[in-house]
């Protein structure tokens, strides 16, 4: 009885201990539950740290990548002056010249300017094609230049197939972040006034919503070649062609202009397309035609920064224009 009396003594006495036991390893289990978490907290602000830490480093890239944007693709404030418009009131005033050629300068960058009491009245421009490549427009402006006009497209001299410029909305987009004031002109070979009106229309879809200050020039020049298609149209058809193009650009809302040599506007009649105007092609030291043109291709093989190779130079002589019309 007494070896059994002490069994439960000792037995009784044994439980507290056990408990104990029990109780320092939950204990045991709860600080290294807690050390657990704690390391699990620790590692979620560690991957909150490094999330933020890529999302700085993407803003950053992201600002470097728009300051490098900025730097090669920035649209500049349009260049100052405008176009005075090359329309005459009557077929008679296109018979006259309203030009002082004395006033006429090469200045120091080598171009022609037209000079009156020292205030320059004219403005320089060029006139380009895919034939001029990649094109710098922030470093053709910065060279002088004011205005280009832009080949929108063409007809081929042998197959009639109208097609696009390659490099017309490269040149137009470029022009236009540069600040130069644009104009288009189409490189035409219609032998008939549908045609021609093919061309315009093309013309007008390609152009869609796009703001010009310049017009849309009819350029309507014969290759030399008497296989080409237009070398055997007599002057009434070519004037036919002429007007019909220079009509339908017009009924669009546009501002049409023609383009050629003194032979080329001869070949086209072109005293009757006085209401469109003219710029002239003439290599020399003064223009060769006596009547007046709204703006002379005087060079081509002209040279301006940005481009490289030679380019075609014109000079904007609206302004003179206007004020002698104003005058009559």
């Amino acid at each position: 009885m007494a070896k059994k009396g002490k069994s439960k003594k000792t037995a009784k006495h044994a439980a507290p201990k056990h408990a104990a036991k029990k109780q320092g390893a939950s204990k045991k289990k709860g600080a290294s539950t807690k050390q657990a978490s704690h390391t699990k907290r620790l590692t979620k602000k560690q991957k909150l740290i490094r999330r933020r830490a890529a999302i700085v480093a993407v803003i950053a890239a992201i600002v470097v990548a728009c300051v490098l944007a900025i730097r090669l693709f920035v649209w500049e404030m349009p260049v100052s002056g405008s176009f005075h418009g090359a329309s005459l009131p009557s077929e008679s005033v296109a018979e006259e010249s309203p030009f002082d050629w004395g006033y006429l300068v090469t200045g120091t960058d080598g171009r022609k300017h037209y000079v009156v009491d020292g205030s320059e009245e004219s403005r320089s421009g060029i006139d380009v094609s895919s034939h001029q490549g990649s094109i710098d427009w922030h470093a053709v402006r910065n060279d002088g230049i004011s205005f280009a006009i832009i080949r929108i497209g063409y007809r081929g001299t042998a197959s009639g197939e109208i097609e696009e410029d390659s490099t017309f909305q490269q040149n137009l987009l470029g022009a236009q972040m540069a600040g130069l004031n644009v104009g288009v002109y189409f490189y035409s070979q219609a032998t008939t006034v549908e045609e021609a009106e093919e061309e315009a229309d093309f013309v007008l879809e390609k152009l869609g919503a796009t703001s010009l200050m310049y017009p849309v020039v009819f350029d309507f020049e014969p290759t030399g070649n008497d296989s080409a298609r237009i070398a055997s149209l007599g002057t009434d058809q070519m004037q036919a062609v002429a007007q019909a193009f220079c009509e339908r650009i017009e009924a669009a809302g546009r501002t049409a202009m023609v383009y050629g040599n003194i032979y080329d506007l001869n070949d086209m009649g072109c005293t009757t397309l006085w209401s469109y105007g003219y710029w002239l092609a003439s290599y020399t030291a003064q223009p060769s035609a006596n009547f007046p043109f709204a703006i002379w291709q005087y060079s081509s093989t002209g040279s301006v920064s940005g481009i490289e190779g030679s380019v075609d130079l014109d000079l904007d002589l609206s302004l003179p224009l206007s004020e002698y019309l104003g005058s009559l």
